[in-house]
């Protein structure tokens, strides 16, 4: 998704049940689409459905595990932390904060250094 992040794309995923389930359950530990689909009751075409929207706008993360027999499966994990909504005169104003990884952090704090 682009960097200027489509702000009622995201509001209209967090308004259905099941995505916000999904982001539920992923927030403390990943989860494959069968865990989540067990987890929060609902199909694994449900999930997955779901999980592609939620990942087209960066709300999920995908890792790719790889088990000694070569097969490969998903796990996700919640990348969203916070939506803060104000109403100003002017209209609403959107915040949207998601969760940042070590190497994601390291990084934003280095590109601040050297810019300053």
């Amino acid at each position: 998704m682009s960097e200027e992040r489509d702000i009622s794309g995201i509001l209209e995923i967090l308004d259905d049940d099941y995505a916000r389930a999904i982001l539920e359950a992923t927030r403390q530990k990943q989860m494959s689409a069968k865990e989540l689909s067990e987890e929060c009751d609902m199909s694994v075409s449900t999930v997955s459905r779901r999980v592609n929207t939620l990942l087209e706008y960066d709300l999920l993360i995908e890792r790719t595990h790889i088990d000694p027999d070569g097969h490969h499966y998903s796990e996700y994990e919640a990348q969203l932390d916070r939506v803060e909504v104000q109403l100003l005169e002017s209209g609403f104003d959107v915040r949207i904060e998601l969760r940042e990884d070590a190497p994601d952090r390291f990084a934003r704090l280095w590109n601040t250094m050297r810019n300053e």
